[in-house]
């Protein structure tokens, strides 16, 4: 393979991994925006288990049994509730973790692969200028030859 195939399909390769990169990245956006939802659902979840929910009740009146416990069993599936939001929070926090590695794992591929293409397009102009040099150079050896006869 030549100097330019290989530098042509060096320049495909990291046009790949940089639409590779920003799927990637707009996946962990929508993952860490996803997991900041989950985080205000427990965070509200917590403050209605933690309320009293006895609004409306003049203070000291009695509540009925059936009341009552109707009332201690929304707050227990509100807990539950809760609960079982935390659980999914932790899971979807592990994922969006993996996710982030992912990307950073995927940044330094490219970013390696962004200065193996500029070192071979630094070799090809190199070896340019040394041609054209080594051109302009026997140039000049003619003419000086030709000066002295």
């Amino acid at each position: 393979m030549n100097k330019t195939a290989m530098q042509r399909s060096l320049d495909l390769m990291l046009t790949v991994r940089e639409r590779e990169l920003e799927r990637r990245s707009a996946e962990l956006a929508r993952k860490q925006a996803l997991g900041e939802r989950l985080q205000a659902s427990v965070q509200r979840l917590d403050a209605l288990a933690a309320s009293r929910g006895q609004g409306g009740l003049a203070a000291g009146a009695r509540l009925d049994a059936g009341l009552a416990l109707n009332q201690a069993a929304y707050q227990q599936g509100v807990r539950d509730f809760a609960d079982s939001q935390r659980q999914e929070l932790a899971l979807h926090e592990a994922d969006t973790a993996a996710t982030r590695s992912a990307v950073q794992a995927l940044a330094c591929r490219q970013e390696v692969l962004g200065q193996v293409l500029s070192q071979s397009l630094a070799q090809s102009r190199l070896a340019e200028q040394r041609r054209a040099q080594k051109g302009q150079d026997e140039l000049a050896g003619q003419v000086w030859l030709r000066g002295r006869t």
